[in-house]
């Protein structure tokens, strides 16, 4: 414990001196880099949604796939030019995006999602805003719109900073620097200079974070536009939402151990919950053993009213309320089984087969 305390006690790093990258050209050049796996219910519009942008130099979208067996594959490998099917032996999102790299052959990447639809625009404002700002990384907000009632209900929570926290790149109405974007664009240079992503010492999904850390480490700049839009689809189930929530929460602590420093102090108040919450049921006698689950229930329940009203489509409040209260929980109970796994030097799962 005194390790971790020891972590999050000295969060706040030293940067060097950032690496200038080369002049880009009047219109770079772009590699899109596509990590799958198994994604049938949502290939077809995502690449349909690729194939209509509107910038006109993208030399080539690779789509790279973890191992397929659902259909993605043979959909993905139907296309001409320039989409081209690319095998990523290790899985997960941060080895295919490494396997892109090694690929690419354009000025500049940019990354997308198979779980997301991209505005004709997308590429084109992506560039423009690199170019314009100079940012080493740019992107857009996480628009999330849900397909089932309960999809429905994480879309407007993870909208709602009273429900998810003040990450800009959930709700910023305009340009800004950020810790962290949804997806990114980068020069292709200055991906290589960092090194790619880390598919090796960091619990699954927890790499953007963990690279956008080393790039502002370095002293390197992370710009969010709202101007770059795409619609995101969260997870649909409340199965699916604590198991992504608690993986994120597990992510968090393996990027501490290797940086000894949180990425964003966001991910304190759930953790925070959580310990409370433990030591209030060991020490409280009846009733009052629960009174930091009743006290953040309240709370959620004050904030999901606000995140179903502000909704576009009819939403439930129970199921917002429910979704709040499965990322919190989840997140800060990742959390600390992710301490678990540092206090009795237990490795990160970095390559779970079958998982993004």
């Amino acid at each position: 414990m005194a390790r971790i305390a020891n972590c999050i006690a000295h969060s706040i790093g030293t940067n060097e001196a950032v690496v200038t990258d080369s002049p880009l050209p009047a219109a770079p050049s772009v590699t899109i880099l596509l990590p799958t796996h198994s994604e049938r219910p949502f290939i077809r519009d995502c690449l349909a949604s690729i194939q209509r942008q509107t910038y006109s130099n993208i030399v080539e979208v690779l789509v790279i796939d973890g191992g397929s067996t659902d259909g993605t594959r043979s959909i993905a490998a139907s296309l001409g030019a320039p989409f081209r099917l690319v095998d990523n032996p290790g899985v997960t999102a941060a080895a295919a995006m490494n396997v892109g790299l090694a690929e690419a052959s354009g000025d500049i990447v940019v990354r997308m999602d198979a779980h997301a639809l991209y505005a004709r625009n997308y590429v084109e404002r992506c560039v423009a805003v690199l170019i314009e700002t100079g940012a080493d990384n740019v992107g857009g907000r996480m628009n999330p719109v849900g397909l089932t009632s309960f999809g429905r209900a994480v879309a407007a929570v993870t909208s709602t900073p009273a429900c998810v926290g003040p990450g800009s790149f959930h709700h910023a109405e305009n340009r800004t620097e950020v810790d962290t974007v949804f997806l990114g664009c980068w020069r292709r240079e200055t991906l290589e200079r960092l090194g790619g992503f880390d598919a090796e010492h960091l619990q699954w999904a927890a790499e953007d974070h963990e690279c956008n850390l080393r790039l502002t480490e370095s002293g390197g700049r992370i710009v969010l536009d709202p101007s770059i839009h795409s619609t995101y689809f969260p997870r649909d189930t409340p199965r699916g939402l604590a198991k992504q929530y608690h993986n994120y929460g597990i992510g968090k602590v393996s990027t501490l151990r290797k940086h000894h420093r949180l990425p964003t102090w966001r991910s304190m108040p759930p953790a925070a919950l959580v310990l409370l919450a433990g030591i209030n049921l060991g020490v409280g006698v009846g009733v009052l053993r629960f009174v930091v689950p009743a006290g953040h229930a309240a709370v959620v329940s004050w904030s999901s009213r606000s995140a179903a009203k502000r909704a576009e489509h009819d939403t439930d409040l129970l199921r917002c309320i429910l979704a709040t209260e499965i990322m919190h929980w989840s997140f800060g109970l990742g959390f600390w089984r992710g301490v678990g796994r540092v206090l009795t030097g237990r490795g990160f799962v970095s390559n779970p087969r079958g998982h993004r």
